[in-house]
């Protein structure tokens, strides 16, 4: 594989870098598979290096920082329900 790092704690600097790796990320496997089907039956290809991506982000990272005096962001809270009832809960909006 090759890998195609994107990491940060910036939404704002985060979603370009994230919209770059997968276009690159897209054209590497289009080529891929142009070669693959251009190439005859008959002839050997190496075996191709495809593309990776792995993202780098806090946890819970466009969630709520903090609810309730408890810190989400970045802790094990990001993978539950942050907001228990926002309906009834306005604090929770």
């Amino acid at each position: 594989y090759e890998p195609v790092v994107v990491e940060g704690h910036d939404p704002r600097k985060m979603h370009p870098a994230f919209a770059k790796a997968l276009d690159y990320c897209a054209d590497k496997i289009k080529a891929i598979q142009e070669q693959a089907r251009s190439t005859p039956d008959t002839e050997m290809i190496d075996r191709p290096v495809w593309p990776m991506i792995i993202l780098k982000s806090p946890k819970g990272w466009t969630g709520p920082k903090e609810v309730d005096g408890k810190k989400i962001e970045d802790s094990y809270r990001s993978h539950q329900v942050p907001l228990s009832d926002p309906s009834s809960n306005k604090e929770h909006l």
